[in-house]
């Protein structure tokens, strides 16, 4: 059930307060008709808050919600055409999987032959043509979550908006739903807003991420933009893990170091910045920046190095699968200049980086 008319969603100047905090100051944004957009961030940075007003169930202290070409402030959730999926399910106990699915089109009148047609083909988007006459307490949690989104997707929205609907699910079960999801995007084509503070989520499943720092948006982009050519020392941390290495050094116009001279990369800086690089951007060499193990977790796959700079610094060293490096080794780095980041010491903002 493709959407029939997928719409864009313009934020100008939006603004939430509650008594006297401000939750969000000032946020203007576009989201793409069709695209799937994840607001990420941490705990109490708004996000949800953004997902809220966008639905109707939080009001707008001030600015403007374009849902298409139709300003929505002002209008009642039923009526702005989107439909939400929640973290909890929200699933009627006593109703059947079915009855679930086709509730809304039920309270809207549509009659019982288009709506049984309709929750069939919803149904069958999610893979759940077999159990329509189950009760949700029959059901694992990724189905009862399926069941939520097919109630969504049943009344073919404009717009999806998504409330960490992975949450209360464990690992396995998140993988499979991610795949799902983005799957469902590419079939049902509506508009999409998915908020999570999961970063995995974000990466794996959107077109944008548009990642939020105490209600400001410190970068909105794509995740490829976002991983390798951060905005700011915040989103260099929030995103990867290991997170982004951060250290303090000084570029005389020719190099940079740390506070103790010792020389970092060949970077024609001037003055003091943060430098930022990865921890897979990081390679052991027979020679260059000496430094020492002082813990390592060994993932399988490949290892994570906390190691200690000859000024003090700590640095993280993603390795590759068979280099045995154990607790106290010395050992010498390099920094691949291509992948260093420079970042204002004071704003954290982007100084420069290289494309990757």
């Amino acid at each position: 059930m493709p959407s029939q008319n997928s719409a864009n969603i313009a934020l100008r100047s939006i603004k939430k307060t509650f008594g006297e905090t401000t939750v969000i100051p000032d946020l203007s944004a576009d989201v793409e008709e069709g695209a799937f957009t994840v607001i990420l961030g941490p705990s109490g940075c708004g996000k949800s808050t953004l997902l809220n007003m966008i639905a109707g169930l939080e009001d707008v202290s001030s600015g403007t919600i374009h849902i298409g070409e139709r300003e929505v402030q002002n209008l009642p959730p039923n009526e702005r055409g989107l439909a939400m999926v929640f973290q909890n399910y929200a699933l009627y106990p006593h109703m059947s999987v079915g009855d679930n699915i086709g509730y809304s089109l039920k309270i809207a009148g549509v009659p019982k032959a288009d709506r049984a047609k309709r929750v069939a083909e919803a149904a069958r988007f999610v893979s759940l043509s077999d159990y329509l006459d189950r009760r949700p307490g029959q059901l694992s949690g990724g189905q009862r979550q399926r069941v939520a989104i097919a109630r969504a997707i049943v009344r073919e929205p404009a717009v999806l908006l998504f409330d960490e609907p992975l949450s209360n699910l464990d690992a396995k079960l998140r993988h499979g739903m991610r795949m799902e999801l983005a799957d469902l995007h590419k079939r049902i084509r509506a508009t999409s807003v998915f908020v999570t503070h999961d970063q995995v989520e974000a990466m794996t499943l959107a077109d944008r991420i548009m990642i939020l720092n105490s209600g400001r948006v410190e970068q909105y982009a794509t995740p490829h933009e976002i991983y390798h050519r951060p905005a700011s020392t915040f989103v260099a941390e929030f995103i990867g893990a290991p997170p982004m290495n951060l250290l303090d050094v000084v570029g005389d116009g020719q190099a940079l170091k740390l506070s103790d001279g010792t020389q970092i990369a060949d970077v024609t800086h001037l003055g003091a910045a943060t430098l930022g690089i990865r921890p897979e951007h990081v390679s052991l060499a027979a020679d260059g920046i000496p430094a020492r193990v002082t813990y390592s977790e060994d993932l399988g796959s490949h290892a994570v190095l906390l190691v200690e700079l000859p000024n003090g610094s700590s640095l993280r060293v993603a390795t590759q699968l068979g280099q045995p490096v154990t607790d106290q080794t010395n050992l010498n780095l390099r920094f691949k200049t291509e992948h260093l980041h420079l970042f204002d010491i004071e704003t954290g903002l982007t100084l420069n980086k290289a494309d990757s």
